[in-house]
This record gives structure tokens, sequence and C-alpha cells, in this order.
């Protein structure tokens, strides 16, 4: 996903952007501006933008319904469509928005846009916006096979929703009122009771008060990452204003999102309803995409998407006017039998279905893994650069290096180690040779780690 952001602005700032844009170039955002009454159109550069941004700032009361409809009309002129490219309005604190005015919006920040802060959020509303691109690709690939697939959008109707609250109680009255009468929230005082709660029910978040000594809780949300039932769990931090840089680690630890306390109900409402959405949506089309799955041409071995697939999704991809920025993965296992030293060797069949099944649920619902005829196995990662490939990676091997897996008819550990070769492309350029990017994954890698 090039992380492109395009920002309508209320004044002409010609080729710079607002100042608060500074934590975007930061977190490695290529940021451009333009003034939204201009009457020069908006360049190409600027129109490959991935997400869009309306920044309210300054922009006065009685002028704040006017701007908004002016940054509507350009989304609609140069076909930045709702689920392809969304769009972010950054506002002062205390603006108020009416409901019609937060319609265009998928989310709302207002200050303090830390870097993690803001980056998360426009990341993984990016990524929401590639999951939907995925689903009408994969639909298209599935077609070919004769296996028709629902373009399910992502829910606009959320069921029955729970929450986890761990942490002191201080926020705990204004987090349930904050939130809607549907929403059942359950306390819990310390993580080992919290973990209790998450292994015998099903929650939707999970949000945890950071106020003073708050490293164990820390500890907790990165234990939470390591384990594979929780690996994209929604997590939100309420953070006092004593423990900020406490809230910055825990961002950095794995939650998605902070919010200060004291909150706006209607501001901290947005955010978990955006985070439960994303997760919901995430979980819906890998359901649905496992079950087609079983309908595709797949690896005798390891029930993964075969050669044959991948090629044809790949084909479905080039076919696409816009195009996309994909990195290929080449996996690389080798194993340690405990008291028996093995690396190197290739693993038995289940033991190697096991380990490919294990990757294949830590990717994300748009990712593809796929198993080639040489035997080897290759990630798909669509609208993803290196960057992101890499921070995805290291998360899945933290998990599958801690795992052991047992081999058949055997009670003997096994421990598996990844490495990864990588190659970052562009499906409009014309060296885009998919028989030659999976042969050098593993004959002739560009990047490796």
């Amino acid at each position: 996903m090039a992380k492109h952001a395009l920002i309508f602005t209320s004044t002409d700032l010609g080729f710079d952007t607002p100042q608060w844009a500074d934590v975007l170039t930061q977190a490695d955002f290529a940021v451009w501006s333009h003034y939204a009454f201009s009457e020069n159109p908006i360049d190409k550069v600027s129109q490959a933008s991935g997400i869009l941004l309306v920044d309210l700032f300054d922009v006065k009361s009685e002028d704040v319904a006017g701007f908004i409809e002016r940054a509507v009309t350009l989304r609609k002129e140069y076909g930045f469509s709702d689920a392809r490219v969304p769009m972010v309005a950054i506002a002062d604190a205390d603006i108020a928005l009416t409901e019609e005015q937060m319609k265009p919006f998928a989310d709302i920040l207002k200050p303090p846009l830390t870097q993690d802060l803001i980056a998360n959020r426009l990341t993984s509303l990016m990524r929401l916006a590639t999951m939907r691109r995925e689903a009408e690709r994969r639909s298209l690939t599935f077609k070919r096979f004769g296996v028709g697939l629902p373009v399910v959008p992502p829910p606009r109707v959320l069921d029955k929703q729970s929450l986890l609250y761990l942490g002191a109680g201080a926020a705990f009255l204004p987090v349930q009122v904050a939130l809607p009468e549907t929403v059942e929230t359950i306390a819990a005082l310390t993580p080992s009771m919290a973990m209790h709660y998450l292994e015998a029910k099903s929650f939707d978040a999970l949000v945890v008060e950071l106020s003073d000594y708050n490293e164990h809780l820390i500890e907790f949300i990165a234990d939470l990452r390591r384990n594979p039932n929780y690996f994209s769990f929604p997590i939100i931090l309420v953070c006092h204003k004593r423990a900020v840089q406490d809230g910055l680690a825990g961002l950095a630890a794995g939650a998605n999102d902070i919010v200060s306390f004291p909150f706006s109900e209607r501001f901290f409402e947005n955010r978990f309803d955006i985070l439960v959405r994303e997760e919901r949506y995430r979980l819906q089309l890998r359901k649905i995409f496992s079950e087609a799955r079983l309908l595709m041409p797949t690896d005798a071995v390891t029930r993964l998407y075969s050669e044959e697939f991948l090629k044809s999704h790949l084909e479905v991809l080039q076919q696409e006017d816009a195009g996309a920025s994909v990195t290929f993965v080449g996996f690389d296992l080798s194993f340690d039998a405990v008291h028996e030293k093995r690396g190197g060797d290739r693993l038995p069949p289940a033991l190697l279905a096991k380990v490919g099944r294990l990757i294949s649920s830590l990717m994300r619902a748009e990712d593809l893994l796929a198993r080639l005829d040489n035997g080897f196995m290759v990630g798909f990662f669509p609208d993803t650069d290196l960057f992101e490939a890499r921070l995805a990676l290291q998360r899945i091997r933290s998990i599958v290096q801690l795992s052991p897996f047992v081999e058949q008819h055997s009670e003997r550990a096994v421990y598996v180690s990844l490495d990864f070769s990588l190659h970052y492309c562009d499906t409009r350029s014309p060296e885009f040779n998919v028989e030659r990017i999976l042969r050098d994954l593993f004959e002739n890698p560009v990047v490796r780690f």
C-alpha cells in the first residue's frame, strides 16, 4: 500500500502542507495538499493518493458545512470512491460536527495527533479499503474456477457487541456512558483476570486504562499480540495525562488506538465503532475466503492455494486499470527437533501442513499464501510496500518460532525457524513478470531477512 495522503485545505498553501502534517511525513507518508476551492485541477501524482484528509483546523464554524461539501464534490469528481479511497477529517478538539456532516468521513481525528496514533489510524483505514479491493479481485479469480463469491462491503450495522475493560476503573463509567446500551461491558482489574475472561468469552475489543504503574499492562498487550488468537484483536488505550509516555509504549506494543482521558463520549464511540467494524470485516472476509478455498486448486500436502490459483489471481490483478503495489514473500523454513539438530532438512509432510496453516492464519485477511509446484511457499501481499511487509512478517515469525509443533505419532517437540526473501513491484510496470519474480525469490533474492 503506497502511503500517499492528499490533504484538502481551506487556504492556499501553494506547495506546502499544513504544519500538523509533519507527523505524517515522519511516519513515512508522502503528503500532498490541494486548495479545495482552487480552479486548478488536482495533479496526477496527487490523484494516486490512498487516503484523503480534510483539514478543518482554522475553518470558521459557519464555513464548515460548505468546506465539507466541496471536499465531497472533489472526491466524486476525481473518482475517489468510498470503498477504494477513504476520507478522514482532521479537526480541533472542540469542533462539533452534525450527523450529516460526519457521514462522508471514515474517521475524525483530533489532537493530540501523535505520530503513532495518526499513522496507525490512517494505515488501518487504508488497509480496510485494500481488503475491499482484494475481495473484488478474489471474487473474479474464484469465478474463473466456477465458484461465485459475494463481494460483501464492510458491515454498516453492528449486532450486539461486547467490550472487556482492564484497569483501575477511573474511566470505566465514562466508557460505559459513551457506548450504546447494546454494548455489554465487563471489567477486569488485573491482566490475569482479563485473560480468564478472554478465554471464557468472545469480545469485540479490549480497553486498557493507563494511569500509574503500567508496565504490567503494556507487557500484557505485547503478550496478547504474540498469541495467534488475538493477532488482530482491537485494543484501545484510555490514557490519563500523566501516562502519555506509557500510552506511546502501549501503541508500540501492539495497541490499535489511544484516547486521552477525559474524552468526548461521541469521540470514544466513534473510535470503538471503527475498530470493531474493521475487525468484523476482516473476520468475515477470512471466513468467506477460507470456505471458498476448499473449492479451488490447492496443494495436496498443505491444502494451501496452488501455483495455478496464484498465477490466475495475478492475471486478474494485472487486468486492473489502477494496478497495485505488491510484495511477494518467499518462505524459507528450517527446523530443530529437541535433542536432535535437524536444521535445514525438509519438514515431514504432516508437520509442513501444520506450519503452513499457522502461517496462513496469522496473515491478514487480504493476503494469500500458496505452495508452488517446486514445494516452496510464497506469500502475496497486495497494496503492501517492503516496510509494511517486514512488520507483518516479523509478527508472524515471532509467533511461529515460539510455537512448538509435534510430529505425527511422536511426542517430540519441533521448533521451526523462518527466513524470508522479498520482492516489491508494481503490476503496472512493464517489468512485471510473474515467472521471473517467483524464480528469483529463491534463486536470486533482492531483499532477505
